[in-house]
């Protein structure tokens, strides 16, 4: 039974980055019958659009490729996307130098919409302006939101905007874990003009230094107070799934998962109180991009820090129970 909860958070929660797919049978259905997957992330006001695919019989398989608009059609669609709509592509990956491979759209088809719970009606509110935040800073901090390919992909959180960022020198970023707070050296690139990038800059004492290590929680145990989120059930996970957002003085936002995998009785009776909670204050739900927040509950969550794997989309606090999670009083 702690399997089975296990795999079901790890539906949702595993690494961002996956093992690779022969990029020529890929290519081959791109400019076939076409290539069938998920919409990983979609940003009208970043231009970014981020797309999964999973092989048939190992979800476990997947990666993700940027996507680039090839014609006026689908320049059109790309900003109807939303979070896990079902899409089959058909084009070619662009022979461009950068490491992780993009897709170059000449032809979309949506095969079923998901999207994140009120996405079109309420779209999230970007504060960060891309690139003008940038043009004037010579450091940032920022969270680690991908690193693949021995440190050659990197992409981070700054403020509330997604950024790639072009290393250069790949040792610098391969041991980083998803979620480390980092300190960036950078210089903003001006190709591509969308999605803004930003390069290391290597003239720097320390291009990039690790502010706090996500893996050096593991195993520790501790008490957090935050506001409660929620990440919505969805196509890979089959119940909503709470977290607490702790925010650090810079801005930084970590949300930490509440979970349980010793029993499952005890599991669903912390859900269960966390979805009571949640429902007793729907006035103070806004839209956190990629999932909800509750800025009317407050709450202290004690146990302890699980962080198994350098692409773990959330670091988790294990609960003995529901009496682990109180509610903070406004």
């Amino acid at each position: 039974m702690k399997w089975i909860i296990f795999l079901c958070l790890s539906l949702s929660f595993i690494p961002a980055l996956g093992a690779l797919a022969p990029r020529e049978d890929l290519e081959k259905d791109l400019k076939g019958s076409g290539l069938k997957g998920w919409i990983h992330g979609a940003s009208q006001p970043l231009q970014l659009f981020v797309f999964t695919y999973r092989k048939p019989g190992n979800f476990f398989d997947h990666q993700e490729f940027p996507l680039v608009a090839g014609n006026d059609s689908v320049a059109r669609t790309l900003p109807t996307l939303t979070r896990h709509d079902e899409v089959l592509l058909k084009g070619s990956f662009l022979a461009n130098s950068a490491p992780i491979q993009h897709i170059w759209v000449e032809a979309l088809e949506i095969i079923k919409k998901h999207g994140e719970p009120g996405a079109q009606e309420n779209p999230y509110p970007y504060q960060t302006q891309l690139p003008d935040d940038l043009l004037h800073l010579k450091e940032i901090d920022g969270k680690v939101h991908a690193v693949a390919h021995q440190g050659k992909v990197l992409v981070i959180e700054y403020q509330d905007a997604v950024v790639p960022v072009v290393v250069g020198k790949p040792e610098l970023a391969a041991g980083l874990y998803r979620n480390d707070k980092v300190h960036l050296a950078i210089k903003v690139r001006a190709h591509p003009s969308e999605p803004t990038h930003v390069s290391l800059d290597l003239t720097a004492a320390a291009p990039l230094k690790v502010i706090d290590r996500m893996v050096d929680w593991h195993g520790k145990t501790g008490s957090l107070k935050g506001h409660l989120v929620l990440f919505p059930k969805s196509p890979q996970v089959a119940f909503n799934v709470f977290a607490l957002q702790v925010v650090d003085e810079q801005g930084i936002r970590r949300e930490f998962t509440l979970v349980n995998f010793e029993n499952e009785k005890v599991f669903t009776e912390i859900r269960q109180k966390l979805q009571d909670l949640w429902d007793s204050e729907p006035s103070g739900i806004e839209n956190g991009r990629n999932k909800l927040i509750n800025k009317k509950i407050t709450i202290t969550a004690s146990g302890s820090f699980n962080v198994v794997d350098p692409g773990q989309a959330n670091p988790q606090i294990l609960l003995t129970g529901p009496e682990a999670i109180q509610l903070v009083k406004n």
